[in-house]
């Protein structure tokens, strides 16, 4: 009698073993297809925003300004900062009928203030664009990179914070002249939100050395 409520009790936990161990191969794969599925995800949306960098720099390359507005976020338009630590009580934001507003008429507006002076930058939307937004070259930049900072000085990014979980890309040169030894660095960011299942732009984070 007890031989067999012994081996009873064999067979039960052999059981409850199996059970537990199919269970635990079976979260082990929704995990892993989980992942994998994150990883398309993530490859994917890559691919269609450096499609849509590539247009936004093509608009600007040429100038084409209603071109560029045309991926302006509907609802909130674009944050422009001169500098990679955005200020987001005095930055800029524009929706694309302020913007093409101030295109055409050609007036100054406030833009925040420069690094070191704290003087305003009142600038007209192109002398702006020109001078921190596509500064360079950006359609054949050095690097470029998805969701990761390049341009690194001696301030601080805030992107992060201001713009959590937001996709963006970099457009990054290194420098121009030797003889700055890199602290003539420049870096474009374009920041993304999705909206209506269409990537729009959210932000435009100019970023460079600072004092």
């Amino acid at each position: 009698m007890k031989c067999t409520v012994l081996l009873w009790i064999g067979f039960l936990m052999f059981a409850i073993g199996c059970t537990n161990s199919d269970k635990n191969d079976q979260t082990t794969e929704a995990v892993d297809t989980a992942v994998a599925i994150n990883a398309i995800d993530t490859a994917a949306e890559k691919d269609v925003l450096a499609t849509v960098g590539t247009e936004i720099l093509t608009a600007l390359n040429a100038k084409d300004y209603k071109s560029f507005a045309a991926y302006f976020h509907p609802k909130k338009g674009v944050l422009f900062s001169p500098y990679g630590m955005i200020d987001r009580k005095n930055a800029t934001q524009l929706t694309k009928a302020n913007f093409l507003k101030i295109i055409e008429e050609h007036g100054s507006i406030n833009w925040g203030s420069y690094d070191g002076s704290g003087d305003p930058i009142k600038l007209t939307a192109q002398k702006y664009l020109d001078k921190f937004v596509y500064n360079a070259n950006y359609l054949h930049a050095e690097k470029t990179s998805f969701n990761e900072i390049i341009g690194k000085g001696n301030s601080a990014s805030n992107l992060n914070e201001i713009f959590p979980d937001h996709p963006f890309l970099e457009y990054y040169f290194s420098g121009f002249d030797k003889k700055y030894d890199g602290m003539d660095w420049s870096s474009l960011r374009l920041v993304f939100e999705q909206y209506q299942s269409t990537y729009f732009l959210v932000a435009v984070v100019h970023d460079q050395w600072t004092i």
